[in-house]
């Protein structure tokens, strides 16, 4: 089968693109240039230039093709703008759940497919199979890796040309085979933050537009400080609250209509159980019908929480939990599973 491997220059694509190869194949390697590195504040030979460079040198060293594919001005109109408009509205976004369906799994596959590709295969470690007339996404055998909350918003059209070879594998044992198959990045470390922005993303907002200082208001009304813009907030938050109070204080909630931040020195108050989604989407095509044994996890890091009630609104779904969890916030995903199977999920309103 003739197969893009979706190169980031990392570890895990390269050890795909060479399990592949090595299983009789015929694989190439394509990046994605999706941001300006210089403007994103980057050294030369830093951010994305790197990631290319480290995926061109692994190519070589496998010997197959390399390709970059420029996408940055799709990703720039959607996951930029989206990203900058969120934190502009008070909700806290997370770019990922937007670039795989728009630009990973979308404008980056198509083109990899009009390459002469039959497949595209990515070092996510999750696990994909057919069940009946679908795809279904599954947890990877390393939990700790597991990357499927990032691709609930895939469609079937886009998992049915796609390959996640590591679903087996954990993260130690990728290493190992990186070492094995001397790939010049085998030590290369991981990188957590988000892809377009060097450093803490405030800078980045501060960059981009003026912010608006206003009112730190205790829950009771009371006036108690000064914030510096609501952007640079997000719920839950504890440090870099500037107000005189004699407990710890966090973020309840982000008051745009009034330019306020609202605080709590109980943490008790982050807690909540029940919730609205948009934007939903459901792997399979369908809301599931059986409630029994879904959770929900409201942040990528967040554990899974039991699942009591999904009720279908006009603009989306009501979401209760069997047990309150600490700071839903708006902007982030919910996202269903039944056990290990990845069901789909939505954008916290």
């Amino acid at each position: 089968m003739k197969i893009a491997i979706a190169m980031s220059g990392g570890v895990d694509s390269s050890v795909t693109a060479a399990i592949l190869k090595e299983k009789g194949h015929d694989v190439f390697g394509v990046t994605m240039h999706h941001y300006d590195a210089e403007k994103a504040g980057y050294k030369p030979h830093e951010g994305i230039e790197a990631d290319i460079e480290d995926a061109r040198s692994v190519c070589r060293h496998l010997e197959i093709p390399h390709y970059t594919i420029d996408v940055k001005k799709d990703f720039k109109k959607i996951v930029v703008q989206n990203f900058l408009e969120e934190y502009k509205n008070g909700h806290t976004p997370n770019p990922c759940t937007i670039c795989n369906p728009t630009i990973k799994f979308g404008v980056f596959l198509k083109q990899t497919i009009a390459m002469g590709a039959e497949k595209m295969a990515t070092g996510h470690y999750i696990k994909l199979d057919k069940e009946n007339d679908h795809f279904a996404i599954f947890c990877g055998k390393d939990t700790h890796k597991d990357q499927s909350y990032m691709l609930w918003r895939l469609q079937q059209k886009q998992l049915a040309k796609t390959l996640f070879p590591l679903a087996e594998f954990e993260k130690k044992e990728i290493r190992e085979l990186a070492k094995k198959f001397q790939l010049p990045i085998h030590d290369k470390k991981e990188s957590q933050e988000i892809c377009f922005i060097k450093g803490h993303y405030k800078k980045y907002l501060l960059e981009h537009f003026d912010f608006q200082p206003g009112k730190i208001v205790f829950k009771d009304g009371k006036v108690i400080g000064k914030h510096y813009g609501l952007p640079l907030y997000t719920i839950g938050q504890r440090k870099g609250l500037r107000a005189s109070w004699k407990k710890p204080l966090y973020v309840l909630q982000i008051d745009i209509q009034n330019n306020r931040l609202i605080v709590t020195d109980e943490l008790a108050d982050l807690f909540q159980e029940k919730f609205f989604i948009k934007n939903t989407n459901w792997i399979s095509g369908k809301k599931p019908s059986d409630l029994s044994e879904i959770s929900v996890k409201v942040r990528y890091n967040s554990p899974p929480v039991p699942l009591t009630t999904l009720e279908k609104k006009e603009n989306g779904f009501f979401v209760k939990l069997a047990e309150k969890t600490r700071a839903i916030t708006p902007g982030q995903s919910a996202v269903f599973y039944q056990s290990k199977k990845l069901l789909g999920g939505g954008i916290i309103a």
